[in-house]
């Protein structure tokens, strides 16, 4: 008998040690959900005197991949911010709490492991040791603002089922509802993306396990795009200048203590593209953007950062690091 998919609860839970996994402590809404389990045969090649090319394929280094994708909500969105942006600090006594995302300058500048964890009709599986290598947010005029992220871990283990765990979480956030700001005034963004990026590499070796001895996030980036209506060429002609300004994505949900929020603030981009399009009854103005590491967008361990991302929710510090 088929298995429905949609009772497949994802969740997650911050490790202690790489690698140890650990059971979750946040249930998390998902619209998109590929978990990838990755393992290298050996083959044995020696020649026997006949004319084949394999004699056997023996297991080799293992390991895992993770892509979710869903609707931006305050609590959720924490995770992958933590492991792409792991200077991290929490203020408040009380919701709404604040943590300030950057880039992590110190120490040996890698992220908490996250344990996350799938539980279907067939059984739980645990992905650990996982590290986000892309995060990305996209909006326009309809639905909800939408995020997807990429993640690679060790090879998956099984355990006993979990109880879901959800928390009190806003509702998704209306499209509508998400402004913009390009050096500092807000403009009119017909659709809008903007992804981090951090490459993951994992380091293998001969040392008694299938699984890495280490997963090692590398150097941040942050770009995007964004489409305008061309009612004037001032960026335009910021395009050809190759001025640098800065750009936010923001949006805010509820009050008092049930206030939410997530800004995403570079304070220095520059225009990649930047060519009218007449494929409308009205001018349009695509841009795509890079952004540069600066010292404005830094965290407390100070250094450059491309982006700083401010989060407002009910979850005090520990939550995600």
């Amino acid at each position: 008998m088929p298995k429905p998919s949609h009772l497949a609860v994802l969740m997650a839970g911050k490790e202690a040690v790489e690698g140890t996994p650990v059971p979750p402590t946040m249930s998390v809404p998902w619209k998109t959900l590929t978990p990838k389990d990755d393992l290298a045969l050996i083959a044995d090649e020696g020649v026997r005197g006949s004319a084949v090319d394999n004699y056997g394929q023996s297991p080799g280094p293992r390991g895992s991949g993770l892509d979710i994708g869903g609707d931006v909500m305050a609590d959720i969105i924490g995770w992958p911010l933590a492991s792409l942006c792991p200077d991290l600090l929490v203020t408040g006594s009380t919701a709404p709490y604040t943590g300030v995302f950057s880039t992590l300058n110190t120490g040996d500048t890698q992220p908490a492991t996250q344990t996350w964890t799938i539980f279907d009709p067939l059984g739980t599986w645990q992905y650990p040791g996982i590290h986000w290598s892309e995060l990305g947010f996209k909006w326009n005029a309809d639905g909800f603002f939408q995020y997807s992220a990429k993640g690679i871990g060790w090879g998956y283990q099984t355990t006993t089922s979990p109880t879901p765990s959800w928390t009190a979480s806003p509702k998704p956030v209306a499209n509508w509802s998400v402004t913009n700001k390009i050096a500092g005034t807000q403009m009119f963004v017909a659709d809008g993306e903007l992804t981090i990026k951090r490459p993951v590499t994992a380091i293998r070796g001969a040392n008694g396990t299938q699984d890495p001895y280490k997963l090692f996030s590398g150097d941040i980036s942050v770009d995007g795009k964004i489409t305008t209506v061309m009612e004037t060429t001032a960026q335009r002609l910021i395009f050809q200048a190759g001025t640098m300004q800065s750009f936010e994505c923001a949006y805010t949900q509820g009050a008092a203590t049930a206030l939410n929020s997530l800004l995403l603030h570079c304070s220095q981009v520059a225009y990649t593209e930047g060519t009218p399009s007449y494929g409308k009854d009205y001018i349009e103005l695509p841009l795509t953007f890079k952004a540069s590491a600066n010292t404005s967008d830094i965290g407390a361990s100070g250094g450059f950062s491309p982006i700083k991302a401010t989060l407002l929710n009910a979850l005090p510090s520990g939550t995600y690091k």
